[in-house]
């Protein structure tokens, strides 16, 4: 009886609120009209890409709802697979426990970031019949991409990727996709005072993975380094602990330099957010010198990379011996990324793709 009656209330609210949408569908004057339901998970807390990313569009007085995944599992749908967000499957949004806070908000716009999140394709046909347009995001492409984000970017108006390749991909299977530009929170990430204990020479913020294990290791016995992440302890490096929040900027902020390796747990290259999130944050970064750096950053002016564990190792040493090359190159990396990488500056040009149709 009690299925039966949340059944009829939601039927209710949504026929109230398609009647509603009709008459509300004004032309949006700037972006402060604009409603948004977010939908997103924080596996990372406060340091979460997904939560910064929202930090991000609330900084432009946009009115966001938001829809925390974590705090509504009983909202998501898996098909029996276990719950791994959306690493080897579409995670279906259950229709009677999103649509109702999501109807009562009438927004303009729900936004799935990342973690395999989708409506079944009924549902968002539904919502769309609403004039509601939808945006999906995908993070962890192309890993992500044939066990999950391409059986569910379909469903979307508009379908974000981090990953080129799979963007064009996305397009020659008929979906509106783009590449989604890397930024940061820099209300988030910014320079706070260092604390003593967390002083190093090189620090290495991650988890690991099979490629990062034996340059850690080099790091680990040539400098003073500092190793924080999942699962180090397993391979014999010592392993400081997972830091969150506040906590991990004094932890950038006392650290001399950071490393930053590129490649996904299946070894796939790809500027990582971590580079702009670090420098926001004030620390002089080293990453794998792969091509889309080169896009954003004057490489050796504004961040440093490197080829080989050796080539890496050769340039930490370089940058002790030069403090003042290094801390003119972090300055620089943070001015870059400050002015021009930050998500309050990424989201008009996403925004604009899926509510007034113009590719970025």
């Amino acid at each position: 009886m009690r299925r039966v009656e949340n059944l009829l209330a939601t039927f209710s609210t949504f026929i109230q609120n398609k009647l509603i949408a009709r008459l509300d569908r004004h032309p949006l004057r700037d972006l402060q009209d604009l409603r948004v339901f977010y939908i997103g998970g924080y596996w990372r807390g406060p340091n979460d890409m997904v939560a910064q990313m929202l930090g991000g569009l609330k900084a432009l007085g946009v009115d966001v709802r938001e829809f925390n995944t974590d705090e509504h599992m009983d909202a998501l749908e898996t098909q029996g697979v276990p719950y791994d967000r959306g690493t080897s499957g579409p995670v279906w949004l259950v229709r009677e426990k999103v649509f109702p806070p999501l109807l009562r908000f009438r927004p303009h716009l729900i936004i799935c970031n990342a973690g395999g999140l989708s409506f079944r394709p009924a549902h968002a046909a539904r919502l769309r019949g609403l004039g509601i347009r939808l945006l999906g995001i995908a993070l962890s492409d192309p890993d992500a991409y044939t066990p999950t984000t391409s059986r569910i970017a379909a469903n979307f108006d508009v379908f974000y990727s981090n990953d080129k390749g799979s963007v064009e991909r996305y397009r020659q299977s008929g979906v509106r996709a783009f590449h989604l530009p890397i930024a940061t929170n820099a209300g988030f990430f910014r320079p706070v005072p260092p604390k003593e204990e967390y002083r190093c020479d090189v620090l290495v913020l991650g988890a690991v993975h099979p490629d990062r294990i034996e340059p850690v290791k080099a790091l680990v016995q040539n400098f003073d380094t500092h190793v924080r992440g999942e699962n180090w302890e397993n391979y014999g490096v010592t392993n400081r602990g997972i830091v969150l929040g506040e906590e991990a900027l004094s932890v950038l902020s006392s650290a001399k330099m950071a490393i930053i390796f590129s490649r996904t747990i299946t070894g796939h290259p790809g500027l990582k957010v971590g580079v702009f999130d670090f420098q926001s944050a004030g620390c002089l970064v080293l990453t794998d010198d792969i091509p889309e750096l080169h896009e954003y950053f004057d490489v050796g002016k504004e961040i440093v990379a490197f080829q080989s564990t050796e080539d890496l190792l050769a340039k930490i040493r370089y940058y002790l011996d030069h403090p003042q090359e290094a801390e003119s190159i972090r300055q620089a990396g943070r001015e870059k990324v400050i002015n021009h990488y930050t998500w309050d500056k990424i989201w008009p040009r996403v925004l604009n793709a899926v509510l007034e149709g113009e590719a970025t």
